[in-house]
């Protein structure tokens, strides 16, 4: 008989929906409980999915019937739960970004690796077939020397989407604005294909919404390869455009617009990978426009780890990459200085 892996889930916010309906329509996944600081919600939320509603964190965390716990909470808890997940046992799935510190960053490291835990942070767009069709081009040569890695990403979020929960747009628990919270998808993906990152040179503003973080950021990075690149990410841009990444070598560009291939201009191979069909999914513009689709592989990667003795394909260690990024990248808006990763 397959092991049914039993999951938890912590925070019954916007995102726990994603992936209480991931976990569910996975053959070898059971939801068992969730927990939030709000008892009512839980409850609702347990009712709709036929589930336990813990009383709290600590009590879904000592079940037995729960091998794996999503994180679905406000990003300045993700690394306090996280590492409570650690020394609890269990296994976790957190949303991104992984932590907003590098304290907390290390701390999330050190408890998986004391506890002998499996850690995965959310990074679904690793799963669309187009965005690893671009990176081994790149890995292969078939671009050629890398020469530009650039990331456009002109979103738009409104009044109402900020003034929805007291922690959006917050140091304190959204750990930044346009960067860290929409941009880092991007930015994951952008140094996922085209390289790990070397410095980092910011400008970072709040130009347009009432909130305490950026909402409009513009960076130059250079990459590892010797390439170099620039990165736009905003949340101030009315109406708000698809996200953009193009990858330019010696031998070619590939484009890439919400995850999808508009452009393959490869020697030998022009427009042989361009993708014919295109996503209906507007998250530039509305940020529940997207299917479960891409958090379900990515929960069956965390399912298919345990059974592998495996890393998942975005570990703890993964994870940290993107967040490493606007780090510095604050930190050179703050000091006008490039940062060096």
């Amino acid at each position: 008989m397959t092991k049914k892996y039993g999951f938890g889930i912590i925070g019954c916010g916007m995102i726990s929906k994603w992936h209480a309906d991931s976990i569910i329509s996975i053959d070898d996944a059971t939801l068992i409980g969730v927990a939030d600081t709000s008892k009512e919600r839980a409850s609702s939320f347990a009712a709709d999915y036929n589930c336990t509603a813990f009383d709290s964190v600590e009590e879904l965390l000592a079940s037995d019937k729960i091998d794996i716990v999503c994180i679905c909470t406000p990003s300045g808890l993700h690394a306090e739960l996280s590492i409570k997940a650690a020394n609890a046992g269990k296994h976790f799935i957190v949303e991104k970004p992984m932590a907003i510190t590098k304290e907390q960053i290390d701390g999330i490291i050190s408890a998986c690796e004391k506890n002998n835990v499996k850690g995965t942070v959310v990074s679904q767009l690793r799963f669309i077939d187009s965005i690893n069709k671009a990176k081994s081009a790149v890995e292969s040569g078939k671009l050629g020397k890398i020469v530009l890695g650039d990331l456009y990403m002109k979103f738009y979020r409104s009044p109402e989407y900020y003034a929805s929960a007291g922690w959006r747009g917050t140091w304190s628990m959204d750990g930044g604005g346009a960067l860290m919270n929409q941009g880092i998808h991007g930015i994951d993906i952008l140094q996922y294909i085209a390289g790990p990152v070397k410095s980092v040179y910011g400008v970072c503003k709040t130009l347009v919404n009432d909130i305490e973080v950026e909402d409009t950021a513009n960076l130059i990075v250079e990459y590892e390869n010797g390439a170099t690149g620039v990165i736009q990410g905003t949340t101030s841009v009315n109406p708000g455009y698809p996200r953009r990444i193009e990858i330019s070598g010696t031998k070619g560009t590939i484009i890439l617009t919400d995850g999808q291939i508009t452009s393959w201009d490869v020697e030998g191979e022009e427009g042989a990978e361009v993708d014919k069909v295109f996503s209906d999914a507007e998250t530039f513009k509305d940020p529940s426009a997207f299917s479960i689709d891409l958090h379900r592989l990515q929960i069956i990667d965390a399912i298919n780890a345990l059974k592998e003795d495996r890393a998942p394909a975005v570990d703890v260690y993964e994870g940290k990459k993107a967040v490493d990024i606007i780090l510095a990248a604050y930190e050179s808006s703050r000091t006008g200085k490039k940062i060096e990763l």
